[in-house]
């Protein structure tokens, strides 16, 4: 864990070198961005949440809006990494879209403590109106729905899932599905055991 530079009177817009592991202080300022939103988080909750000075912060990450691309970059690479790895697991590919899927009941009423996932709370923030949060936006979901797609084209292949689904419309099903429960996760009312019957009515949809 990167250690906390301290701050003296005088050098917080000067910064300094750049000898700090950057996929730790992005992910420092990935957990602000994810508790209070863009528009809440400040600078200086930037430079105390990743032990950052100011100059360091603008110097690696250009600005905030910078910062904020960077954490969606690092969030989503982890998690299109593991969504990857299963629906890609030796398992039959309903199975494996089975339990992908329940890990978002999981992750959306218990491991992400009610935060929702930052790519989506991003996009309920900012768009349709920021271009630059669109575009990484709409470029991973375009990449979760490929990856859901082709798990539904292999479970075709072997005959599991129906052969007249299209692979477009049901990649943007199974998308949707995801950001419903990430959504309604958030909800406290909602639990794990209210979710997880969702997974196996989308199933019982495919078949």
């Amino acid at each position: 864990m990167m250690a906390p530079y301290s701050e003296k009177p005088g050098t917080a817009d000067r910064g300094r070198p750049r000898e700090f592991d950057p996929a730790v202080a992005i992910e420092a300022a990935a957990k602000v961005f994810w508790d209070q939103g863009y528009h809440a988080t400040s600078i200086e909750d930037l430079c105390d949440a990743t032990g950052l000075l100011r100059g360091s912060l603008y110097g690696a990450f250009g600005d905030k809006k910078g910062m904020l691309l960077a954490a969606i970059d690092q969030y989503a690479e982890k998690n299109l990494a593991r969504l990857a790895e299963s629906l890609t697991s030796p398992r039959p590919s309903r199975e494996g879209l089975r339990a992908a899927l329940l890990y978002y009941t999981r992750a959306a009423t218990v491991l992400g403590s009610r935060h929702g996932c930052l790519v989506t709370n991003t996009a309920l923030e900012m768009l349709p109106n920021d271009p630059d949060v669109a575009e990484r936006v709409e470029r991973i979901f375009r990449q979760m729905a490929s990856l859901l797609a082709a798990t539904v084209i292999r479970g075709q292949a072997a005959g599991v899932f129906r052969t007249n689904l299209d692979e477009r419309t049901v990649g943007n099903f199974l998308l949707c599905v995801i950001e419903g429960l990430r959504v309604l996760g958030k909800i406290k009312t909602y639990g794990e055991k209210d979710l997880a019957p969702i997974v196996d009515l989308v199933l019982a949809a495919l078949i």
